[in-house]
């Protein structure tokens, strides 16, 4: 779930970089805002990614592939581009023992852009990220929270948003 969540933010601060750059006829240098959403419980999910700030887009972030050190991949009407170097910063996290309700945070993750397709060719850029997950637990038969890394939190209960800003310049 951790390597979910850190590439997650790394991800949404590449989209808004990504958007930023997208509109632009000559070289653009700039700072973009944009945020990650997801409700999935797949271990490599789909994110919604909305860009906002100098330039506005909505698209898709998913890793390229299950391995944990994959790159993300950034698909935006006009073009696409890679989010690599990823970092997971500092995380942090809690458990309702009563309700099973889980809370993961993760700030000060950084991320690289590359390889851009359409528009975003020669994109280059970085940022850092910070993402919130919430989820409720399964139980045990004990009435315990089944914390262990293969639990999986129930179905419908889960969000993950990121949140990240950073430079960018498209030639």
């Amino acid at each position: 779930m951790a390597r979910t969540l850190w590439k997650t933010a790394a991800v949404a601060a590449a989209a808004g970089s990504l958007a930023l750059a997208a509109c632009s006829s000559g070289p653009t240098t700039g700072t973009e805002t944009f945020t990650l959403t997801t409700h999935s419980i797949s271990p490599n999910p789909v994110y919604h990614a909305v860009a906002s700030g100098v330039f506005s887009a909505t698209g898709t972030v998913q890793a390229t592939s299950g391995a944990s050190d994959a790159p993300l991949l950034a698909k935006f009407p006009d073009g696409t581009f890679r989010l690599g170097h990823l970092t997971a910063g500092h995380q942090s996290a809690s458990i309702d023992p009563k309700t099973c309700a889980a809370t993961f945070n993760q700030k000060g993750s950084s991320y690289k852009l590359s390889n851009g397709t359409g528009n975003y060719q020669g994109i280059q850029g970085n940022g850092s990220a910070s993402l919130k997950f919430t989820g409720t637990l399964p139980k045990l038969g004990t009435g315990h929270c089944n914390t262990t890394n293969s639990a999986v939190p129930k179905s419908g209960s889960t969000t993950t948003m990121v949140h990240a800003s950073g430079p960018l310049t498209l030639p």
